[in-house]
């Protein structure tokens, strides 16, 4: 019988700080990024407990680096699955908002594919939780061969308007790059459809703080980018979205006032942002977010006690480990030396 209630709420708490406990620590990490092939590499990840069964039928000798970056990120899936099946406190958004992120993620991976033009190197493995929830034909995905077959799988769901702009796709841009900003403005509206409203006194965060933090993320970058290559203000203010922040109208008018990133950066480093993300290195924003963001889920998964906060921290920080895996790869791909792939990593922590 799944828990319920109060019950519930104690059980995912403890489920996702036990997951966390299982997850790459510093010699883990250090051990992963000295490997030399796809082979030693596929070997070691085959012994670490979260990735044994997503990796079970890998042969290290033939393992491929588009193999092992499809199973690794749907390894996430089988723990967004307990953590869902565990907690019935959270509702049927945040049950939608997981779903939504996986078919992001599958049909982004698919799109890859076939912008690299392997579309058979695309596979798929849903856990059964997730998979009743899908609303895309995952078979279909898989057999697709074009653009046409991929609006195929999608016909009859939410995605097919989604999608609909890529009917007229300029075909020496590449798929994945016109897909990506219609599928994240989607994933975006989903988020800020989690976050409670405004309001309380109380000292501990709650869901909306945590969004707020993401979208801020994404807003912040997004400006930083747009202005450092001078595109028009418009631009910028369109690209760099306010619907649920942590700052005030007046500090986004003082930051977007700004004529070049020296002093937008100077501006930011003014706002409530600019202290809390001083404590990390970093040469980019979002890579300054993303280590705060870090630091943030770490202490509330550790201390809240609500279990839809703590439940989106964890599902944070193994989205950044799987992330991590992916630059490894890629460094073991390209014959990268450690010392040149470990600030790549948000979630690597020498103190772990």
């Amino acid at each position: 019988m799944m828990p319920t209630g109060k019950a519930s709420g104690n059980a995912v708490l403890a489920k996702a700080r036990a997951l966390y406990g299982s997850r790459l620590r510093a010699d883990d990490y250090r051990r992963l990024m000295a490997c030399r092939t796809m082979t030693e590499l596929a070997a070691a990840l085959k012994e670490y407990p979260l990735y044994s069964e997503a990796l079970a039928e890998v042969n290290p000798q033939y393992a491929r680096r588009v193999q092992l970056e499809n199973l690794l990120r749907q390894s996430l899936y089988t723990r967004y699955d307990s953590l869902c099946r565990y907690d019935r406190s959270a509702g049927s958004k945040v049950y939608e908002y997981f779903t939504l992120c996986c078919e992001v993620d599958e049909l982004t991976a698919a799109m890859r594919c076939l912008d690299a033009g392997r579309p058979g190197d695309y596979l798929f493995r849903l856990p059964e939780f997730l998979q009743q929830r899908c609303c895309i034909d995952l078979y279909a995905l898989a057999k697709a061969t074009s653009l046409d077959g991929i609006l195929a799988a999608v016909a009859g769901t939410r995605w097919e308007k989604i999608l609909a702009p890529l009917q007229s796709a300029k075909p020496d841009r590449g798929l994945t790059a016109q897909a990506e900003p219609l599928l994240q403005d989607f994933r975006h509206r989903a988020l800020v459809a989690l976050a409670p409203a405004k309001g309380g006194t109380s000292a501990a965060p709650n869901l909306r703080d945590l969004v707020e933090l993401e979208c801020d993320t994404s807003a912040v970058s997004n400006a930083a980018r747009l202005i450092r290559i001078g595109a028009p203000d418009s631009v910028v203010r369109t690209n760099a979205r306010r619907d649920c922040t942590a700052l005030t109208n007046d500090e986004w008018e003082y930051l977007l006032a700004a004529r070049d990133l020296d002093t937008f950066k100077a501006r930011f480093a003014r706002t409530k942002y600019g202290p809390l993300l001083g404590h990390h290195e970093y040469s980019v924003l979002k890579e300054g977010f993303f280590h705060y963001r870090c630091d943030w889920c770490r202490k509330w998964l550790r201390f809240s006690t609500d279990p839809t906060l703590v439940m989106l921290c964890y599902v944070w920080l193994a989205r950044c480990e799987v992330q991590d895996l992916d630059h490894i790869i890629e460094g073991v791909h390209y014959k990268l030396p450690p010392e040149e792939l470990k600030p790549l990593l948000v979630g690597f922590d020498e103190n772990d």
